[in-house]
C-alpha cells in the first residue's frame, strides 16, 4: 500500500547540532552494544551491533544499515559511528546467509527482527538502549543486496520514513527464476513506496572484472531510481567500484568487483556525509541539512566526481 511520509521535527530539528556539518564528525560521543538475537519461531538468528549517541537530547531516530551478500554489519561500522555522532541510533545486523540457499524474503524478515529488537530494548528500563529510540522515526540503509533487503522491509513496514541505499542490486543468484525467494523490486514494486529515497551508485559496478559484474546494469541503482516515486535522488559516483564502500579489511567477495582510482576513504566519507545530511533532513526535519546536501552534491558534480538526477 502506498503511503506518504510526514516529516517530524524532533531532537534533530536544529540544523547542525554543536556546529558540525554532515561531512564532519557530529557533536556526540558514541558507544555500542553487541546483541545476539534468536527467533525461535522462525529458527533464525542474527548478530546485531548497535551504535548510539551519548548525550543526545531525547529519543533518536533509528537507522537499520544492512550489509551486502556474505558480508557483515561490522564491515560498515564507520557509517554507524558517523551517523551516531550526529544523533542517530544505528543498527548493523549480520544476517546468516548460506551461499547455496539464500531467501531474500527471509532475510528481509531478519532485518525487521533487528528493528523490533532495538525498539523493544529501548522500551526496557535496564538496557543500554533504554529510552534512546523514537520508534516512529525509522530509516533504512544498505549496500548491494542490503539495499534491496531494505526496500523489501520498507514495503511492509509503515514505520519506515526514508531510505538511502549504497549501490543496491536487485537480482538473485545467476539463473535464479524463483520469484518468491528472489522477488524483483524494480520496476514491479517501486510504485508502492512514497517515502524520500536516495540512491548512491558506483559507476563501475556494472563493469565485469571477474566472471560477472557485481552490480549488473539491468539490476542496478539506476533501475531503482527510474522506477521510484518522487522525491528521489540518484547520485552516480564517478570512477567508483561496487566494493569500495566497505571499511578496510572487510571487502570479502566484493574484492572481485571492478575498482576505480578513487580512494576508498573518499568513497566512504562522501557516502557517509550524504547519508547523514539526507537522514538529518528526512528523519530530523532539518531543511538546513537538505540544503547542505543540495549544495554539496552540486559542488561535487561541478568537480566531475558525481552525476546527479532528481525527481
Amino acid at each position: 500500500m502506498a503511503r506518504r511520509v510526514i516529516l517530524l521535527i524532533g531532537c534533530l530539528g536544529v540544523a547542525f547540532l554543536g556546529g558540525a556539518a554532515p561531512d564532519e564528525r557530529g557533536p556526540f560521543d558514541t558507544e555500542d552494544v553487541a546483541i545476539r538475537v534468536e527467533d525461535a519461531a522462525r529458527q533464525r538468528g542474527i548478530d546485531l551491533l548497535v551504535v548510539y549517541p551519548v548525550g543526545a537530547p531525547g529519543p533518536s531516530p533509528l537507522i537499520a544499515f544492512v550489509h551486502g551478500f556474505l558480508l557483515s554489519g561490522e564491515g560498515y561500522r564507520s557509517y554507524g559511528e558517523h551517523l551516531a555522532s550526529h544523533g542517530f541510533v544505528v543498527a548493523l545486523p549480520t544476517l546468516r546467509m548460506n551461499p547455496l540457499d539464500v531467501d531474500h524474503g527471509q532475510l528481509a524478515e531478519d532485518v525487521r527482527l533487528a528493528i523490533d529488537v532495538c525498539v523493544g530494548f529501548a522500551a526496557e528500563t535496564s538496557h543500554p538502549l533504554s529510552g534512546r529510540i523514537d520508534a516512529e522515526r525509522i530509516g533504512l540503509s544498505g549496500h548491494s543486496l542490503g539495499g534491496k533487503l531494505s526496500l523489501l522491509v520498507a514495503f511492509e513496514d509503515a514505520r519506515v520514513l526514508a531510505a538511502a541505499l549504497l549501490d543496491p542490486v536487485d537480482g538473485g543468484p545467476p539463473g535464479a527464476q524463483d520469484s518468491i525467494r528472489y522477488p524483483s523490486v524494480a520496476p514491479e514494486r517501486m510504485g508502492e513506496l512514497e517515502i524520500p529515497l536516495l540512491f548512491l551508485g558506483a559507476e563501475l559496478g556494472s563493469r565485469v572484472a571477474f566472471l560477472a559484474a557485481c552490480a549488473p546494469e539491468a539490476e542496478n541503482y539506476e533501475r531503482f531510481f527510474e522506477a521510484a516515486n518522487p522525491p528521489a535522488i540518484e547520485v552516480t559516483q564517478v570512477g567508483v567500484g561496487h566494493g569500495q564502500y566497505l571499511d578496510d579489511g572487510f571487502r570479502g567477495l566484493t574484492a572481485a568487483c571492478a575498482v576505480g582510482d578513487v580512494p576508498d576513504a573518499w568513497v566512504r566519507a562522501s557516502s557517509a556525509s550524504s547519508l547523514t545530511a539526507f537522514f538529518l533532513g528526512t528523519l530530523g526535519g532539518s531543511r538546513e541539512a537538505l540544503g547542505w546536501l543540495d549544495a554539496w552534491l552540486a559542488a561535487q558534480e561541478a568537480l566531475g566526481r558525481l552525476r546527479v538526477r532528481r525527481k
